[in-house]
């Protein structure tokens, strides 16, 4: 009887340890996430300005086409 009960002991000291490691290496993917999500807002916002940019820099030109055209 005594070796069941320890046997189930260490199974669940065992059972506690992973939980936990599991529960650290999703903390550490959720930061992962929210720092990429930060990452693709960053770039998301910058392709954005460039794409005004780059339009903005075309329409400008073909406005200052000389009188001759």
């Amino acid at each position: 009887m005594d070796d069941r009960i320890n046997d189930l002991e260490s199974r669940i000291a065992f059972q506690e340890h992973t939980i936990q490691e599991l529960q650290d290496l999703v903390a550490t993917h959720q930061k992962q996430l929210y720092d990429m999500e930060e990452a693709m807002k960053v770039m998301a916002r910058r392709i954005s300005q460039i794409s005004t940019a780059s339009t903005g820099a075309g329409n400008s030109s073909e406005e200052e086409r000389p009188p001759h055209y």
